[in-house]
């Protein structure tokens, strides 16, 4: 990847956008780029962390895997989202682990030698404890998500803020995972989710075909994911 390009990309993340072109060039020059195919582990947990990384295309998950075998997706990560920079910052190793859900571009950004930018500039240390707090707020509700609300509630929630399209009138969502990383994001079986897919397909709420979902009645869904109606 050429300099140019990395800066135009540095330049367009939250972490970056607000750095002068000293800086930025400062970032772009501990920065590589790499691939990742499908399935390819990115970092493990308990890892020292060595870099922290930018999406360029593709799709990333972040997981975590529990003492009984069980996999909880913590984030499922699109072009343009960074991953690691607080394990580098605060942590030192990795708290989960990183694995590329299909073909992936990366941008990897040197820890130690970002460390050194970090701490000799306080401009850039600014700009990455804002992002970091949005970050923060973000891990909060996904906590309080998966602690307090129904399999239900959210799985609905997560189908009223995916990008959508309309079809002849009707909302239209193209899953981006697979039904049982789907099931893991949202911390419940494939079992539980299919079963609520079936209930919520006999009501006239939703339409499956695969990963194709029309979604016949907003105004259920929407109250389902408020915890105004059952599911």
């Amino acid at each position: 990847m050429q300099r140019d390009a990395m800066k135009q990309v540095l330049r367009e993340t939250p972490h970056f956008h607000n750095l002068g072109d000293t800086l930025i060039e400062a970032v772009a020059g501990l920065c590589t780029g790499v691939g990742a195919s499908k399935g390819e582990t990115i970092f493990l947990e308990g890892e020292t962390c060595s870099a922290f990384y930018l999406v360029l295309e593709g799709r990333v998950k972040v997981f975590r895997v529990s003492p009984e075998g069980r996999e909880q997706v913590l984030h499922d990560l699109k072009k343009g989202a960074t991953f690691a920079e607080a394990a580098l910052l605060n942590l030192g190793v990795y708290p989960a682990s990183a694995m590329a859900e299909e073909p992936t571009r990366l941008l990897r950004i040197d820890g130690p030698g970002f460390l050194r930018l970090f701490r000799e500039h306080e401009r850039l240390a600014s700009a990455m404890v804002a992002s970091l707090s949005h970050w923060l707020l973000d891990l909060v509700a996904r906590v309080e998500e998966l602690s307090v609300v129904s399999a239900g509630a959210r799985l609905a929630h997560y189908l009223v803020r995916v990008p959508s399209r309309t079809e002849n009138g009707v909302m239209v969502v193209e899953l981006a995972m697979s039904k049982k990383e789907l099931a893991a994001y949202l911390s419940i079986t494939p079992e539980t989710l299919s079963r609520m897919l079936r209930r919520w397909t006999d009501r006239g709420i939703v339409e499956v075909d695969r990963r194709k979902l029309k979604i016949l009645d907003g105004r259920v869904l929407a109250a389902i994911a408020d915890r105004e109606e059952q599911a």
